[in-house]
């Protein structure tokens, strides 16, 4: 944690427009940051971790910032959508309740008011709580810039930390996250040392859909975060669940060798053997709270 200083000087812009803000990005190409929420922008900017010449403030574009249905059942967020607005939403709480509970444990009350689901996703931070949980729910995000627009799964949108596929002409500024399945469900579990005010140590975003005849697993995705440079998917440990029987040994194993994928770092925060304690009883966890859910339980 830095010494917290005054702001450096820079220049700040205010678009009216998703054109004018790709506009800008284009003309101050590596000289500028974008201002979404400023949770971890200001901060950032008074530890002199980065100091910007321009900054490109985003709450004057009012078409970032919605929650709607598509046909067919897909939800789509504005990039500039709060966290307040996502917890309080009928349509998220009734078509994707994971990401209620992901919303609702973030932060604290003021914290939700102006922080955006965009700005979670897009700061790259290991520590950040939507991308497991969009990336277990098969998101997707959109880019914008002068060229045009394309849709990027979040799974592929990290590179290394604090970096992302996302160029600096580019604006991201919309999720969109497809229907669920029948006999479906997700959770997501982090570990912290204050209720919803401390960065996350451990998360663990897991979502299964499930043959109830058999009680077995039909399909199985786990993300971790802050366990990793970026959110990880465990693949392997999925595909020992894909199709077994649920079972307390089948979970004991796949937790196992997820930790065996994982790549957790020792910080201040906490040590690499206590994140991947973490992650065996987080994921046994997540996994069976996520098939009680599937199952209607």
């Amino acid at each position: 944690m830095g010494y917290l200083r005054r702001l450096p000087r820079f220049e700040y812009l205010a678009p009216q427009s998703v054109a004018a803000a790709c506009d800008a990005l284009a003309e101050y190409r590596g000289e500028a940051r974008l201002l979404a929420g400023g949770t971890d922008l200001i901060l950032q900017m008074r530890r002199r971790e980065i100091a910007p010449r321009y900054v490109i403030g985003l709450k004057g574009i009012s078409g970032l910032a919605f929650i709607r249905e598509e046909a067919g059942g897909n939800l789509v967020i504005g990039a500039m959508t709060t966290i307040h607005a996502i917890e309080s939403s009928a349509i998220v709480r009734e078509k994707c309740n994971l990401l209620f509970q992901v919303a609702n444990e973030m932060g604290s009350p003021e914290i939700r008011q102006v922080a955006t689901i965009g700005g979670n996703l897009a700061g790259a931070l290991p520590c950040a709580d939507f991308p497991p949980a969009l990336i277990v729910l098969g998101a997707k995000v959109k880019l914008e810039s002068r060229r045009g627009e394309r849709w990027v799964p979040v799974e592929d949108f990290y590179l290394k930390f604090e970096q992302t596929v996302r160029s600096a002409e580019e604006l991201l500024t919309a999720i969109q996250v497809p229907a669920q399945p029948a006999a479906s469900g997700g959770v997501y579990i982090k570990f912290h040392d204050r209720h919803s005010m401390d960065m996350t140590t451990t998360g663990v975003g897991a979502f299964v859909s499930v043959d109830k005849e058999r009680r077995a697993f039909r399909d199985v995705k786990i993300a971790l975060g802050s366990s990793a440079p970026v959110p990880l998917r465990a693949t392997k440990a999925e595909a020992l669940l894909r199709g077994h029987a649920f079972t307390d040994e089948a979970l004991e194993e796949a937790a196992e060798i997820a930790c065996s994928e994982a790549e957790p770092r020792s910080s201040w925060r906490a040590q690499r053997e206590f994140r991947l304690d973490l992650i065996r009883v987080l994921i046994r966890r997540a996994l069976r709270d996520a098939w009680n859910t599937a199952l209607g339980e």
